[in-house]
């Protein structure tokens, strides 16, 4: 069955079935009401975009003419992308960001903008449960307009069951409540804490999101848990949702309506083919509060535009592999990052959890690995799949990734 984000994507373009020329003449012309929007009620983009010629803006392609938009902008202004009254302002998000000066970026959304992102969320979960089931949603945080909030406003839409992760919660209080639910909603390491703590729970399907999932994670869940495991991106910047699998798992089903995405080559800026690695680039198409032109998210991926087992035709997003910003020069050429190791510790069957720092003891680089594992580990397989050079110690500890809510980082320490 095709999968229900094409479905909906279709009826918000005012066409009967998916089409993808169709689609995108529906997507160009709400990208030129976006850069009217911005440029006419924004600081920022009034700026930005002044002598800029945007129009006509007929294909992805011409998109090359507007400049791209930093995480560093969103960080020194968030108030100057404002485009709406701040009494229409019904959440603010407070983000930081990877550098050292500690700027935080600002992401601000009118009813409407959440109630888009409730739309998709309604539309994306149908793959994954249906009406009388239940949903444990495993995210950080329940507060008001929160993604737990959003999420759990979706489900009941279509008469779907839901709990949010207590506050205070750890690894043990999730595992007893997972045992009743149909379906579970989590981050990936979270997820895995539970799976290798307990194989045995049965639930019918696994949504991963909020942080990198890799592959070898991805598979002991779907072998362990025999269930049905698929993967979401989104972003705090775009609302939330962005992308998230059909049953086929050929890629991420896009949320079209409201999100028109590039991939272009990190180092030159140029705009790369369906089918090749580069960071991703997004444009948003109806948000009121803080539109966003070709704004660049650090995230590793690649466009799929071949047609999906489900018997979708539009573009996908394909894996997403990692994130720029994460990468920690080792000071030879080479860099680490946070996903580089989860693609290594999660492979090994024993690892439940793991902590990672980086730190430098007269300039040479040093990994200390705090790690819960239940079973014998390969540490000399973990060594030889690491940068040359690099100094590794390991710490053995029970550490519950429920009580460090949020994405998965490589620490970096002070040099000694």
């Amino acid at each position: 069955m095709i999968s229900p984000v094409e479905a909906w994507t279709a009826r918000c373009a005012g066409l009967a079935e998916p089409d993808p020329a169709a689609v995108l003449g529906w997507q160009m012309a709400r990208l030129g009401e976006a850069v009217d929007h911005a440029r006419g009620h924004g600081r920022f983009y009034a700026a930005h975009l002044e002598g800029i010629d945007a129009r006509p803006l007929a294909s992805p392609a011409d998109l090359a003419r507007l400049p791209f938009t930093r995480p560093a902008d969103l960080a020194r202004d968030p108030f100057a992308f404002l485009c709406v009254p701040q009494a229409q302002v019904a959440r603010v998000t407070t983000l930081s960001t990877s550098g050292s000066t500690g700027a935080r970026k600002r992401v601000f959304s009118t009813a409407g903008d959440l109630a888009r992102t409730v739309d998709f969320f309604a539309h994306g979960m149908r793959t994954f449960v249906d009406a009388g089931q239940e949903v444990l949603i495993l995210l950080p945080g329940d507060t008001e307009h929160g993604l737990g909030r959003l999420l759990q406003a979706a489900l009941a839409r279509t008469g779907v069951r839901s709990r949010i992760r207590g506050a205070g919660w750890g690894a043990r209080d999730a595992l007893d409540a997972a045992r009743t639910a149909d379906c579970l909603v989590g981050m990936p390491a979270d997820l895995l804490c539970l799976c290798r703590t307990d194989p045995g729970l049965r639930p019918e399907s696994v949504l991963l999101s909020a942080d990198y999932a890799p592959p070898c994670l991805v598979e002991a869940l779907r072998a362990a848990w025999r269930c049905r495991t698929l993967t979401h991106f989104g972003m705090t910047e775009t609302g939330f949702g962005c992308a998230v699998q059909c049953a086929c798992a050929e890629g991420h089903h896009v949320r079209h309506p409201d999100l028109l995405l590039e991939i272009v080559d990190p180092a030159t800026g140029r705009q790369l083919p369906p089918g090749t690695l580069g960071e991703l680039v997004v444009t948003t198409l109806r948000n009121e509060a803080m539109p966003l032109l070709r704004y660049r998210t650090g995230d590793l991926s690649r466009l799929e535009a071949g047609p999906c087992a489900c018997g979708g035709l539009l573009p996908r997003l394909g894996r997403v592999e990692g994130r720029r910003e994460n990468e920690l020069p080792l000071g030879n050429g080479d860099f680490l990052s946070i996903h580089r190791l989860d693609d290594l510790l999660f492979a090994q069957p024993s690892v439940r959890a793991f902590e990672a720092e980086l730190e430098r003891t007269e300039g040479r680089p040093r990994l200390v690995l705090t790690v819960d594992a239940q079973g014998p580990l390969d540490r000399d397989a973990v060594a030889a799949s690491l940068p040359p050079g690099l100094e590794l110690a390991w710490r053995p500890s029970g550490i519950d990734p429920f009580a460090s809510p949020g994405k998965r980082r490589l620490r970096l320490l002070p040099s000694i």
